[in-house]
């Protein structure tokens, strides 16, 4: 096959200049929220560890906040405290099979550019023996 050079076409500068701009921009919101999303892993492995308490059915709410507080701090999470773990923290029991049913509900803003903000709320639910 004969291929005419001025048939064959490349990308173009502005072409270029536009995937650069969205990789760019790709990458700043990936490095907005990739420390939110790791944060909320840390509050999901902080539940998950509560887990290996026994007899967690019989402790008090109270008590058990405690110790949602406690196992976050060794993971030092930053974002509840004494104060205001109650408004985060919904704990259900289930007494036919005695379980702990806990849920973390929070959100995190975080600003972007300028005057605009990411919002990422999250559910996070555990059931505890």
């Amino acid at each position: 096959m004969n291929f005419n050079k001025h048939q064959q076409r490349g990308m173009g500068g502005i072409t270029m200049m536009f995937l650069i701009v969205i990789f760019i921009f790709a990458l700043i919101i990936f490095f907005k929220l990739f420390p939110v999303y790791m944060e909320n892993l840390k509050v999901v492995n902080a539940l998950e560890d509560i887990a290996e308490d026994q007899k967690i059915f019989n402790k008090t709410d109270r008590d058990i906040q405690s110790l949602i507080l406690r196992e976050m701090s060794k993971k030092d999470i930053e974002l509840f405290n004494a104060q205001n773990i109650k408004e985060h923290v919904t704990i259900d029991r289930i007494s036919e099979e005695e379980l702990v049913e806990v849920t973390m509900t929070y959100q995190q803003e975080k600003p972007f550019l300028g005057n605009v903000f990411f919002l990422v709320k999250f559910e996070e639910r555990v059931e505890l023996p």
